[in-house]
C-alpha cells in the first residue's frame, strides 16, 4: 500500500472521527434540552425529585455531565435507563435490540438487491414495452411512498384480514414475524435498485463492446449474464451501502408499526419516556453506524479509483 493511500485512509478516519464527536456534542445537549424530565413521577416532593436528579448526575452543569458521559462511553457504559427501563445498563438494552434492527436491515437490503436486479434487467431487455412499464411504475410507488405504510397495508390484508401474517412480533418465531417488517423495507430498496439497474444495463447494451460480442456471433445468454449483467453490477454495488445504513435508519418507524423490539422502536419509546441515555445511546448507534459506512465507501474508491484520492488531496 502507497504511502497516498495510507496518508488518505488516515485523513478520511481522522475526519470521521471529528465528524462523530461534534455528531455526540450535537445530541447530548439536544437530549437534555428536551421538553420533560425522566424524572417525572409526580407524587414526588421537590427534594425527593432532586435526590433522584442528583443520583442520576442531573444536578451537574451541563459540560461536566458531557465529559463524565464521554469518559463512560469509552469504557463501554453508556449509563442507565432513567424511566423507560428503570436503573437498566443502556448497553445492554441497545445490545439486545440492535441485532434485531441489523437482521431486519440486512435481509431487506438482499430481498431488495435481488428483486430489483431482476426487475430491472427484465425493464431494459424489454424497453419501451409493457414490461418496462410496469417496472417504472413499481419504482415510482416504491420511491414515493414510505415504508412504515407498506408496512401498514401488509398488516391490514395479509394480517388482519387473511391471516397468512402475524399482526405483532413474537420472540418464538422471530423469523415468521420478520416477513412482514422485511417486504415492507425492501420496496423501497426495489424500487431504487431496479431503477438504477435499467438505466445501466441499458447503457451497458449500447456500448461497443457489446456490440463486438454480438458481432462475434455470442448467444444471447452469454451476452446479456458473462458482459452485460456483470458490468451493471459495478456500479450497483457503489449504492448499496447508503442504502444499507438507510434501511437500518429507516426501521425505526416499521418497527413501531409491526411491535417489532428493535432499536427504532426503542428509540421512539425513550423519547416519549424522556430518557436521556437511551435516546442518546440509539441516536449515536445509528450516526456512527453511517459514519462507519461511508467511510468504508469513500476508502474504497480511494483505493480502487486513485483519480479520486489525488482530486480530494489537491
Amino acid at each position: 500500500m502507497s504511502k497516498s493511500t495510507v496518508r488518505y485512509i488516515l485523513q478520511r478516519l481522522a475526519i470521521s472521527l471529528v465528524t462523530l464527536f461534534v455528531i455526540l456534542v450535537v445530541l447530548f445537549c439536544m437530549v437534555r434540552f428536551l421538553p420533560g424530565s425522566p424524572i417525572n413521577n409526580e407524587h414526588l416532593s421537590e427534594a425527593q425529585r432532586a435526590a433522584i436528579e442528583a443520583s442520576y448526575g442531573l444536578n451537574l452543569p451541563l459540560p461536566q455531565q458531557f465529559v463524565k458521559y464521554v469518559g463512560g462511553m469509552l469504557t463501554g457504559d453508556f449509563g442507565v435507563s432513567m424511566n423507560l427501563y428503570k436503573d437498566m445498563q443502556v448497553s445492554s438494552l441497545v445490545g439486545t435490540a440492535a441485532p434485531i434492527s441489523f437482521f431486519l436491515g440486512l435481509c431487506a437490503c438482499i430481498l431488495g438487491t435481488i428483486v430489483g436486479i431482476f426487475l430491472g434487467v427484465v425493464a431494459a431487455l424489454n424497453k419501451n414495452t409493457i414490461w418496462d412499464t410496469l417496472t417504472t411504475v413499481l419504482s415510482v410507488i416504491g420511491v414515493s411512498i414510505p415504508s412504515f405504510v407498506f408496512a401498514m397495508l401488509i398488516l391490514i390484508i395479509f394480517g388482519s384480514n387473511l391471516h397468512i401474517l402475524p399482526t405483532m412480533y413474537s420472540s418464538a418465531q422471530p423469523i415468521y414475524s420478520a416477513i412482514m417488517p422485511i417486504i415492507a423495507l425492501s420496496m423501497s430498496v426495489i424500487a431504487n435498485v431496479a431503477r438504477f439497474t435499467r438505466t445501466e444495463m441499458i447503457s451497458v447494451l449500447n456500448s461497443d463492446y457489446i456490440m463486438l460480442a454480438k458481432a462475434k456471433g455470442l448467444s444471447r445468454k452469454d451476452i446479456i449474464f458473462k458482459h452485460a449483467l456483470r458490468n451493471t453490477l459495478i456500479p450497483i454495488i457503489t449504492i448499496l451501502g447508503p442504502i444499507l445504513v438507510n434501511l437500518m435508519t429507516g426501521t425505526m418507524v416499521v418497527e413501531k408499526v409491526c411491535s417489532v423490539p428493535g432499536l427504532g422502536k426503542l428509540l421512539i419509546n425513550s423519547i416519549q419516556a424522556s430518557d436521556y441515555n437511551v435516546i442518546l445511546a440509539c441516536a449515536f448507534l445509528y450516526a456512527a453506524m453511517y459514519i462507519l459506512m461511508m467511510l468504508v465507501i469513500d476508502v474504497s474508491y480511494g483505493i480502487i479509483d486513485p483519480r479520486i484520492r489525488l482530486g480530494k488531496d489537491e
